[in-house]
Formats: C-alpha cells, sequence, structure tokens
C-alpha cells in the first residue's frame, strides 16, 4: 500500500456557515494519525491530542479546520491547547495549501486542561478556507514538544 495513493473526501455545506460562526472545535475538524479526546475544561467537552506525528508520509499528524468567513482579510486566531511538556512545542500553521509558518505553545500546568491560548495572523479568502495544525505533514518537516488543541477562534 503506498501512503501517497489516498482520498479525503471533504463536504461543505451547500447553505454554509453562518455567518456569525467564529470558534472551532478540534474535537469537530478533520483529524490525521491524533486523537479525540474528551475534559471538563475544554470549550465544547472535547479535544484533540497525540498531535505526534514526525512527517513521515506514515506517521504524519495533523488537525484540518474547515472555517467560513465574510471577507478576504488577516485575522487573528487564538488557539486553545495544553502544553505539559515543561517547554515550548510547536506546530507548522497553513492555510488553503499555502506557505507554513510555526506556531509556538508556551508550557501550561496539565495535558487536557485549556486555560491558556496564542493568538496567530492567518490570512483567509473570503468563504470557506482550511487551516492546518500539523506536527507533521507533507512539505512540512515538523514541530517540535507535544501540544493538545481545544478550539480556534477567528477574529
Amino acid at each position: 500500500m503506498n501512503a501517497l495513493e489516498a482520498y479525503q473526501l471533504l463536504i461543505t455545506p451547500a447553505a454554509g456557515a453562518a455567518t456569525g460562526q467564529q470558534r472551532y472545535e478540534a474535537e469537530n475538524a478533520t483529524v490525521v494519525n491524533a486523537g479525540r479526546f474528551s475534559s471538563g475544561s475544554a470549550s465544547d467537552g472535547g479535544y484533540v491530542g497525540q498531535i505526534d506525528g514526525s512527517a513521515n508520509m506514515r506517521d504524519q499528524s495533523f488537525v484540518d479546520f474547515l472555517v467560513n468567513v465574510p471577507q478576504a482579510r488577516a485575522y487573528t486566531m487564538n488557539i486553545r491547547y495544553a502544553n505539559a511538556t515543561g517547554a515550548n512545542a510547536t506546530h507548522g500553521l497553513a492555510s488553503n495549501g499555502g506557505g507554513w509558518s510555526t506556531v509556538t505553545y508556551p508550557p501550561t500546568g496539565a495535558w487536557g486542561s485549556f486555560g491558556a491560548s496564542v493568538n496567530v495572523s492567518v490570512n483567509l479568502n473570503a468563504g470557506w478556507n482550511m487551516i492546518r495544525l500539523a506536527k507533521g505533514a507533507p512539505n512540512f518537516a515538523g514541530g517540535v514538544g507535544f501540544a493538545e488543541l481545544d478550539a480556534i477562534t477567528l477574529s
């Protein structure tokens, strides 16, 4: 079996998302080689953890958020996360298949505890966009450390 010979089906609602929708839950996103878990401190009770890949075609690990925004511009993306490694962790960030930037997650108190967040800027087109946060993905060499994702909020 060749890891490059696979399909991903993306289904988008015909009517689109509500224009007021700003928060996107990680557990409702497309999750590849990671796990969905529950936590009382997560914004909707669930989160994504074990995002542990290293950019090898067999163990890439990423979360794809399908988002809908009203206009093309740079948005501030707030990422709720947990990182109990005791050191900074990083993920790659790309939107709509564009170039990669790095998101840094400072250490937090515990795994599955989501009081911390970081802000990054992301350029989006009007309408539907794909935002990927990755530990390893095609054309991304991989992040360091480990971070769990609760949700993203666009403003």
